[in-house]
């Protein structure tokens, strides 16, 4: 057994996990989907059903029609601010892979109730191939020591972006998060799980299992109840899967497009 000093890379994730819990109110909620019609209309094209990019596509369409989930909560030193962007981006953790190291960072995706299906997939595939240099806050935190400077320089950052709803909008920030698990799917593994951070609803999608009875999409979602109330909550969540079960055909139309 031996005991180690964290890395600056494992400091900063707490650090920022802590101020989530410390801000935000969270509800989970946990959701079977049945995505028959979905897997269906991928087959046919003899297509891989592109789930983390049909999430991020489904969040935007379901910001559409309810608006409060594309929200953050800010609790600044000068008092609770409430942050409704006029655009509709979503937040996605993603793993970068460097000299054989996993470094977790983030990306957002823009106008995503607009983007195609294929212009998601590939902005997805160009965050994943960019380098640790050009990570607006990844820089600071790879292969970087856990001092005293390095923590003062990430703590700063962190409280400008979290105490000034402007700079965090400048950065082009979402309001909106969806977290994918999907690598790690497999049919006979029956997990759902959720994120949580600073917006409003984020939504993971967990694994994709094949039954005699269709497919379905375990699906956790994280619900700041700081931003909105609990009713307005489950029906959010009633409008994402109808939108990924196609009963809700104009949104479907649109989502696999």
């Amino acid at each position: 057994m031996s005991v180690r000093k964290a890395s600056l890379e494992e400091w900063f994730l707490v650090y920022q996990l802590e101020k989530i819990k410390r801000d935000h109110f969270h509800l989970p909620f946990y959701m079977t989907v049945n995505i028959s019609k979905l897997a269906s209309f991928f087959r046919e094209k003899e297509k891989k059903i592109p789930v983390t990019a049909l999430m991020i596509k489904a969040a935007g369409l379901l910001a559409e029609k309810h608006p409060e989930v594309n929200r953050v909560v800010f609790k600044t030193f000068y008092g609770l601010r409430i942050f409704d962007p006029s655009y509709i981006s979503v937040n996605l953790p993603i793993m970068i892979d460097v000299e054989g190291h996993r470094f977790l960072a983030a990306t957002v995706i823009e106008k995503v109730n607009v983007a195609s299906l294929s212009k998601i997939n590939e902005e997805i595939k160009q965050a994943l191939s960019q380098k640790l240099s050009d990570l607006k806050i990844g820089k600071y935190v790879y292969k970087k020591r856990n001092n005293f400077i390095n923590r003062t320089r990430l703590r700063l950052i962190h409280f400008l972006i979290n105490n000034f709803p402007k700079i965090y909008e400048n950065f082009g920030g979402g309001a909106l998060a969806v977290s994918s698990l999907m690598n790690h799917n497999h049919e006979d593994f029956d997990m759902s799980m959720m994120a949580y951070g600073p917006t409003a609803f984020t939504i993971c999608s967990c694994n994709h299992i094949q039954k005699k009875d269709g497919d379905f999409l375990k699906i956790g979602i994280a619900y700041d109840h700081f931003a909105f109330s609990g009713e307005k909550a489950i029906e959010a969540s009633q409008s994402l899967s109808l939108i990924l079960t196609g009963k809700d055909e104009g949104s479907f139309s649109k989502l696999v497009q």
